[in-house]
């Protein structure tokens, strides 16, 4: 069929509405999500100073949000079956908003633990939640764009978050601390966000109401035929909890999701202080500047590699990252100025945002519709797992030596094992392609 068929024409234009609502919320949500979870590194500037935090107890905070989400992830799951992604992800977004609110009042590290927890137990349902939602919306060779769009959203809560940040935690909002205004606003617009989005979300294409009767007739079969394809190539289509779990594709998932949770999260949260500890001296503004240079570098890559891998391959496109991302947290121990610290964080990044946009596509090529929630439930469940010990390891290396390379050396390692599981997924695929390529023909 050639590219300028009436069909062709019509899935471009479709597509292209779709895209550009549906990627305005994956954007500005995702923005405060990562925000919201990130803008206690932060806080931790001013705020473990006057609450007399240590670097494990913060770590703790940190991370034990991760526990939370961990324990209500296959309950939160069960939710958005039940609710749908409308009333589902409006819901646990005004929550999580208004617990962070409640950050900024805090007076000591269990209280910040506590709310932390809760924030974690708001959160658990929406990440998981936005990638069902692309496999409601998308197929396969789209998601890679999908994903971008989260992992660049991520990255310029960040970049732009960096600079508001430090220079909130100089003022006195309310007439509080900088690091209480700050959770404060965070979690005040979050809320705001969540009811303004009300506009954009909506459970499929059969119920937007900036589709048109035609448009939600092409979707539905634009659909139908990917679900189609995927069961002729093998995917697990039926089967409960503990068949899903049990799944060798789904099971090598789950590995490999909770080592880059280990990565993502502890960088996640110590950016600021790697930054700070290479710039001895340097302003909070200056220190906020200086975590730009990474996040912009995510959000580049993010786009780049996405849209290619969608245009080619999946395989290297996960691996090719891991390598980037090991090189540079290795460099980092040795990197003697600022500028070469910064460019040891952006190779970090780097490969972090080429991983992330190309897992979940990966993922859903192994999985049917009735069963991506509870895949999608368990994968990310070994993420939080991880994504709870990796924050706290770090600071209880960097209290016990002082240095951060016990923490750094450790995450190279989980890096490599990640390498290993997901090298390992992809010949098992691809190798069951062939055989069934191959039982076609022979048929």
């Amino acid at each position: 069929m050639s590219a300028t068929s009436p069909v062709a024409v019509e899935e471009r234009r479709v597509l292209g509405k779709v895209k550009a609502y549906l990627f305005t919320y994956f954007f500005i949500g995702q923005i405060f999500y990562q925000f919201d979870r990130s803008n206690i590194g932060f806080a931790n500037l001013t705020m473990g100073k006057e609450l007399g935090l240590t670097a494990q107890t913060f770590g703790f905070a940190s991370g034990i949000f991760s526990l939370s989400a961990f324990l209500m992830q296959l309950p939160a799951g069960q939710a958005f079956d039940k609710f749908g992604p409308r009333r589902w992800l409006t819901g646990i977004m005004v929550g999580w908003g208004l617990v962070v609110v409640g950050e900024g009042f805090v007076t000591n590290g269990t209280q910040l633990a506590i709310l932390r927890f809760f924030v974690g137990f708001f959160e658990a349902g929406y990440l998981p939640g936005l990638y069902i939602l692309m496999s409601c919306w998308l197929r396969g060779r789209h998601q890679g764009a999908g994903m971008a769009t989260l992992v660049t959203a991520s990255a310029c809560s960040n970049i732009f978050g960096a600079p508001f940040s430090g220079w909130v935690l100089g003022q006195h909002f309310f007439g509080l601390s900088g690091w209480r205004g700050l959770f404060v606003i965070d979690g005040a617009l979050t809320a705001v966000w969540a009811l303004v989005a009300l506009t954009i979300l909506y459970d499929g294409p059969e119920a937007a109401s900036w589709l048109k009767p035609e448009e939600k007739a092409f979707m539905k079969a634009y659909l139908a035929e990917y679900e189609s394809e995927k069961r002729s190539h093998g995917s697990l289509e039926r089967g409960g909890l503990w068949e899903t779990f049990k799944n060798r594709n789904v099971f090598g998932l789950i590995l490999a999701f909770a080592c880059s949770g280990w990565i993502s999260s502890t960088f996640t949260f110590f950016i600021p202080t790697l930054m700070k500890r290479a710039s001895a001296g340097a302003s909070l503004q200056t220190v906020g500047f200086l975590v730009m240079g990474p996040y912009i570098v995510y959000a580049v890559v993010a786009q780049l590699w996405g849209r290619h891998a969608d245009k080619t391959e999946r395989h290297y496109h996960l691996l090719i990252p891991l390598v980037v991302s090991a090189v540079g947290i290795l460099l980092y121990p040795i990197a003697k100025s600022p500028v070469l610290a910064m460019l040891a964080v952006c190779l970090i990044q780097a490969g972090t945002a080429g991983f992330f946009v190309n897992f979940w596509p990966t993922a859903n090529m192994v999985v049917g519709r009735a069963t991506i929630a509870k895949s999608t439930a368990l994968i990310n469940s070994g993420m939080l797992i991880l994504s709870f010990f990796g924050p706290i390891y770090f600071g209880w290396a960097l209290d016990k030596t002082g240095s951060t390379s016990l923490g750094l050396y450790t995450a190279v390692g989980v890096l490599v094992l990640n390498f290993i599981l997901m090298h390992m997924f992809f010949v098992q695929y691809k190798a069951r392609q062939k055989r069934d390529a191959l039982a076609a023909q022979q048929a």
